[in-house]
Formats: C-alpha cells, structure tokens, sequence
C-alpha cells in the first residue's frame, strides 16, 4: 500500500465537492472535479481545533452500494498523459540551488582585503553583554554579522539604540567595549532602563558571496553536510523526490478523471442532496462562526460570486466526488479488495500525527461532516477505495508528454497544494539555506 497514493486518493474523494480557501476571484466553472479539493485545508484546521461541532449528519441515513448505480469501463489498463516534467538532471539541480542561493542570501564571508570598519561594511563579531560585571541571559553570541552605520544585523533586525556605536572605525581583531543602556520599556523587565556593558570582538569585514565562492564551509554551515558535492547530492534527492511524488500524483489524478469521463454513473438526489447539505452546513461553521447570515458576504468577499452560484458549485463537485465515490466501491467489489481494520487504524493514527489533527476521533469528524461515527466509517469506506486504485496504477498505461496541452495541468497543482495542505503526507523537505537565528539580547 502506497502513503503517499493513499493520501492523495483520501483528500481528493473527501473534498470533490468543496470550494473552502480557494482563491479569491476563482471560476468554478472552469475547474475540474479535483479542483474542489481546495477545501481540505480550511476544513483540517477546523478539525484540529475542534470548532465542527458533532450534529447529526443527514449522509449517514444512505448506505449505498457503488455497483447498484455504475456501469463500469474498461479499467484493465487505463491510457492516461501526464504533462509535468519530472526528470532531474545535474543542470537542474544547479539552477535549483541557485534559486535557493539567490531567495535566501545575499550570504557574506571574510573580505581580507579590508581590514577598517567603514559606512556600508558588514562586519562580523561576538559579542558579550554584562550587566554589573556579569554576562547577562541571552546577551553573547558569536559570528553575528552587524550592518554597523544602521545598527542592525546584516539582515535587517534593529539594535537598542548606541549598541554599534563602538565598532564605528574600529579595526579587525580589536576588542572594544560599548557602554549601553537599554530602553525603559524593553521587553527583558531584568534589562529595561539598565545600563550594561557590551565586549565586542571584530573577527572580520564582510563581503556579499557570489555562488563562486560558495565551498565546503557554506555547505556545512547552511546544509549540515562536510563538501559542496554531498550538499548538490542532498539538493538531487529532495528533487528526485519532489518529482517522484508529483508523477504519482499526476498518474493519480489523471486515472480518476478517466474513470469520471468513462464510467456511467447515477447519483440519486436524495443523496446528492443530503451530501451537499452536510457540507453546507459545515462550511458555514468553519468560515462564518456558524451564522448563515454572514456566508453571502464570505463568498462575495473571497470568490466574487453568489450564495447561488456557490451552491450550484459545490452541488456539481460533490456529485463528481460521489460519482468517483460509486465507481471506486464497484471496482473494488470487482476486484475482491478486503481492508483490514487494523491497517486503516495505523494509517489514521498516521495522519493524526503528521497533520496535527487533536486525536483521531476529530480527524473523522471532519470526515464526517461533524459525525465523527459516520467519518470514521465514510473514511474507511476511502481506505478502500485507494487499494482498488493502487491497483489500477500498477496497471495504467502512461504516457509523459511535457508538451501536451491539457485541462488537467492546472488542476493537478491546485489540488496538490490543498492535499498536502489538509491530509496528506507531506512529501518531501524544504530546504532552507538560510542565515542562523539572530540572538535577541541587545535587539529591540
């Protein structure tokens, strides 16, 4: 069984039929059943935190059979195209971590040419603050890069006033002492209104790096690795990664949109009915405090259209997501797909943890439209429905075209975005190559 598949399938089906955080403006007519999706991530939060309240939820009164409703394609060997990109190479991975280089520098190191501090230099120093002689809780640091003329560090964080008044000039090696009082309402009631001492060291006068210059000492410092090949060898693996996982996710969403184009299915509309109702009423809860009276509003604000137009939306997502729903349950009848309830109760206690959900009992609430016993078994019913699918993947004939102009390339990263926002696993790590924390002792 596949997490990542598992997930993707389980947000997807969950949320066919919800447009939640969506972006402002955005045409529900133009999107495809997976779009809806973007509601997962707004919906999750509410479970977390508990704001769904349980109330009686009207689809738990249906328990339907998928094969009474379908008339099933050929699903042995599903043609599908996918458009991504998805081969990494060394020349990718180098314009990568230049990306990364150029979003989170500029990044400094010693400049031996200069050797006196002047308007404009970054220098590097540590510092020891001591209050009547002795070195005060968050007051020293070391290799600290301070943008001395504006008293500030070198990526822009503020000093009490005075704190680099004595590097002014001040020449590389030096130790000097800087006579400070901090501020009456600093934050530190030890420190407010204090006069203390600070002992800088100057180590050294900066210059901006250029990705020339980065070498083995910036992959440690800003990738925990020894040299700059394991630091492109760890960029390529997160890559690879990031690639592999959007393939799967792409083959996902392009089998289920063929099984939609497909397959015959009818969606009864007392059920269709009692779907949309649950979402309604847990929409208004989630983004209106639960008053009805404020959704007209919500749904002008965030998406320029109508409480009629939202609804005739979330009715057609939703009857997408059932749809899927019905085809999904008569495939795995058809192909003999048993779960075991202790695989789905590990893979629940899974998600609980990796998405910060309270317990498992509030992720099926949100399952549930606020009925936690009829999400628990709405979510196994999912569980289910992804082995069929896992299935279906093993054996679907696909073809990566990066050319290829199709519906589909939109819809896959919106309704990525939403399943990894809500809950699905996250896939892989962000790097950051980010400057360490500044010490907060002497910053306003």
């Amino acid at each position: 069984m596949k997490k990542r598949t598992v997930a993707l399938m389980l947000c997807a089906m969950m949320a066919f039929g919800a447009a939640g955080c969506g972006a402002k403006d955005a045409d529900p007519a133009a999107t495809e059943a997976t779009e809806s999706a973007t509601s997962t991530e707004g919906l999750a939060d509410s479970a977390v935190s508990g704001t769904i309240t349980s109330t009686p939820c009207a689809s738990s009164a249906f328990d339907l059979k998928g094969s009474d409703y379908v008339t099933l394609c050929d699903y042995s060997a599903i043609p599908v195209t996918i458009t991504g990109d998805y081969d990494v190479d060394d020349q990718k991975v180098k314009d990568y971590f230049k990306q990364m280089f150029d979003n989170y520098g500029p990044f400094y190191m010693a400049d031996p040419d200069k050797t006196t501090v002047e308007e404009g230099d970054i220098v590097n120093v540590d510092y020891v603050g001591k209050l009547d002689g002795t070195a005060f809780s968050g007051g020293t640091a070391e290799n600290q890069n301070i943008d001395v003329y504006q008293n500030a560090s070198a990526t822009g964080t503020g000093y009490i006033d005075g704190f680099t008044d004595g590097l002014k000039g001040a020449s590389v090696g030096d130790v000097i002492d800087c006579d400070v009082t901090f501020p009456d309402d600093y934050g530190n009631t030890d420190l407010a209104g204090k006069a203390v001492v600070f002992t800088f060291t100057v180590n050294s006068i900066q210059k901006e790096m250029t990705i020339d210059d980065v070498d083995d000492a910036f992959a440690k410092e800003q990738f925990q690795v020894d040299t700059v090949d394991e630091m492109y060898d760890q960029i390529r693996s997160y890559m690879e990664s990031s690639a592999e996982y959007n393939k799967q996710k792409d083959t996902t969403t392009a089998v289920q949109n063929y099984l939609i184009d497909n397959c015959e299915a009818e969606v009864p509309e007392d059920y269709l009915t009692a779907r949309v109702d649950d979402y309604r009423r847990q929409y208004i809860e989630q983004n209106c405090n639960g008053d009805e009276s404020q959704l007209a509003d919500y749904v002008s604000t965030y998406y320029g259209k109508t409480v009629e137009e939202m609804e005739a939306y979330w009715n057609e997502g939703m009857e997408k997501s059932i749809r899927l729903e019905f085809i999904m349950d008569a495939i795995a009848d058809e192909l003999g797909v048993e779960v075991n309830q202790d695989d789905i109760d590990t893979y629940a206690e899974q998600l609980v943890s990796q998405n910060g959900y309270e317990s498992v009992e509030a992720m099926y609430n949100i399952y549930g439209f606020g009925d936690t016993d009829y999400g628990k078994r709405y979510f196994a019913d999912l569980y289910r429905y992804d082995q069929a699918l896992d299935q279906l993947l093993e054996t679907a004939v696909v073809t990566i075209d990066p050319s290829a102009d199709t519906e589909s390339d939109a819809v896959t990263e919106d309704a990525a975005d939403a399943t990894e926002a809500g809950s699905a696993t996250n896939a892989s790590t962000t790097y950051e190559a980010a400057e360490g924390t500044e010490k907060t002792g002497a910053a306003n």
